[in-house]
């Protein structure tokens, strides 16, 4: 923040820096930020996760709120009146209520946008690994890359399998499970009812185009041989990628996944086999234990390949998704 004062008039106590701020943390999204105590009690939306919010009250006297807000030590405060020109201040209005939040370290309003929909992707994947652990929970296994005929043709995407898991058995009784994603009942069928979770926060509401892939092939959950189970990963859940972001583009009802042989383990590569593509910065991931990560684009891909695969057995510190 930069203060630039009158020549005219002797430098001044400014009340910008002399407010009364208190520490708040989303308890949705942990996403801290200073507010005044102007806006004590007041409602609104978290920039970051888009959360329904209420600010304590920071009214002196007034006990905080738990251990989401702390008040910063401060000398007394002093009631000056100074003629300033702010050239650099970042203030965040938060929903209708306009409370005013100021941010430390320059965050732009680009930067908030790209954390918000990262948070939205985030928040899809482990929907997605929840229905897919409870399929896993069912079955003994994760359900294979594609429904097959009898033939071994594939036919319609997991996502079309686990819907029932999803709360959309209706949408599920709808498709035929023998005939191909593209046959004319199915495909009529995948644009009317994409389910929102299959969808990116940055996609529009209309498109059928999903980014949420499994990882397939050799020495992947995924193999050729038949989808493993979480009790098969020896790696441990924590640390076994079950699903990605990738930018290959398919309809959500095609059989049409992440090959582990033609990924190069980069991340936001231009080649659309690798992982994201989809998210500034890097990756969106979800593990095994359904927690969802964000892997950076400056991850070494030897790293992603080690999460990707579950009997690897390659060594990886305890913290590589923190």
């Amino acid at each position: 923040m930069i203060i630039v004062f009158p020549h005219s008039r002797p430098a001044l106590p400014c009340p910008l820096l002399n407010r009364m701020p208190y520490l708040f943390t989303c308890p949705h999204c942990d996403t801290r930020t200073e507010v005044d105590d102007a806006f004590s009690g007041q409602s609104g939306e978290c920039v970051v996760c888009g959360h329904e919010i209420t600010l304590p009250n920071f009214a002196p006297g007034a006990r905080a709120n738990g251990p989401h807000v702390q008040r910063p030590a401060r000398t007394r405060r002093k009631r000056s009146v100074a003629w300033v020109a702010v050239a650099v201040v970042m203030l965040l209005i938060v929903g209708a209520a306009g409370i005013a939040i100021v941010r430390v370290g320059g965050t732009t309003a680009a930067k908030l946008r790209t954390g918000r929909t990262r948070m939205g992707s985030m928040k899809n994947l482990e929907k997605i690994a929840q229905a897919l652990n409870a399929y896993a929970a069912d079955h003994g296994i994760y359900p294979a890359p594609a429904i097959l005929d009898h033939a071994g043709n594939p036919l319609l995407s997991w996502r079309v399998a686990i819907l029932p898991y999803l709360g959309e058995e209706e949408l599920y009784d709808q498709f035929d499970l023998g005939a191909s994603w593209d046959s004319a009942q199915n495909q009529q069928i995948s644009y009317r009812g994409m389910p929102t979770i299959y969808r990116h926060p940055d996609t529009n509401s209309w498109a059928t185009e999903t980014v949420y892939h499994l990882v397939t092939g050799a020495g992947t959950l995924f193999p050729s041989s038949g989808p493993l189970g979480p009790k098969q990963v020896i790696d441990g859940a924590t640390q076994t990628i079950l699903l990605v972001e990738s930018s290959a583009p398919s309809i959500w009802t095609e059989p049409a996944d992440l090959d582990f042989a033609r990924s190069a383990g980069a991340i936001n590569s231009s080649s659309g086999t690798d992982l994201g593509g989809v998210t500034d910065g890097g990756a969106c991931v979800v593990t095994v234990d359904g927690r969802s990560h964000f892997l950076p684009e400056t991850t070494a891909p030897m790293t992603v390949n080690a999460l990707i695969t579950p009997q690897g057995g390659e060594p990886l510190p305890d913290d590589v998704l923190d």
